[in-house]
């Protein structure tokens, strides 16, 4: 598919949600446990965690970052890894029931700050600081929004920090640390509801594994593809950039 045509696809489509039919037949369990488990838990979680997305990197890779094509194959490569390694986890976390189901959510985001870090990579982004915090961050919240308008305005939101180049345009750091903190509180909210309903199968007598492992691939495939259009785009501005 070429490039061009996948963002603009990204831009018209909705989260894969491969779980959605679990999460429906789950959610008399869901919504209990989303109205008692607080969104300080998330929220704890992805302030302490974008340190540990600097952990070894999901996939090793050589390929020339200055070569696009290539780096979507790469950048395909991290988000295959995230979903097999996150499915995993959480099949195992299904099979402890619900003393299991938020103690996986943590492992969770790890692995997804750490795809969204490996596909920057991938497209040639090593920098660090908190521009580059704050914009894995608005990935990670694309992928956890699915009302589409919310989804239209996070989209927005993230093309508006590229510069015309491709360079992040967000100001000094005592500037983006309030910028931060919304953007956490924000996916908290977000993930702290749609997360713990749709593992809300995992209390379920034999399909806790089964749920588990499809509400985690399905999150890790949407932080991938969130992932891919946030660092395409940034690549499709730069090259635009200087070629002109």
């Amino acid at each position: 598919m070429d490039i061009i045509e996948e963002q603009r696809r990204f831009r018209d489509s909705t989260p894969s949600r491969l779980g959605r039919g679990l999460e429906r037949l789950t959610h008399p369990f869901g919504a209990a446990i989303a109205s008692v488990v607080p969104k300080g838990l998330v929220e704890t979680v992805l302030k302490g965690l974008d340190r540990a997305a600097g952990a070894p990197r999901l996939v090793q890779f050589d390929h020339d970052a200055a070569d696009l094509e290539a780096a979507r194959q790469a950048a395909r490569k991290v988000s295959r890894a995230a979903r097999s390694v996150s499915a995993t986890t959480g099949a195992a976390a299904g099979l402890g029931g619900a003393l299991s189901m938020s103690a996986d959510i943590p492992a969770t985001i790890a692995i997804a700050l750490r795809a969204i870090r490996d596909t920057g990579r991938a497209y040639g982004y090593t920098g660090d600081g908190p521009a580059e915090k704050l914009f894995r961050l608005q990935i990670l919240e694309l992928a956890a929004v699915d009302e589409p308008e919310a989804r239209r305005d996070r989209i927005a939101a993230l093309e508006a920090a590229l510069g015309p180049a491709g360079e992040l345009v967000h100001a000094d750091h005592e500037h983006i640390a309030p910028i931060v903190d919304q953007a956490v509180e924000r996916i908290s909210r977000a993930i702290a509801f749609t997360s713990f309903r749709s593992r809300a199968g995992m209390v379920v007598p034999l399909v806790g594994s089964i749920v588990g492992g499809l509400v985690n691939s399905s999150f890790q495939e949407d932080v991938g593809r969130a992932a891919r259009f946030a660092f395409q785009a940034r690549r499709l501005k730069g090259d635009a950039s200087a070629a002109a």
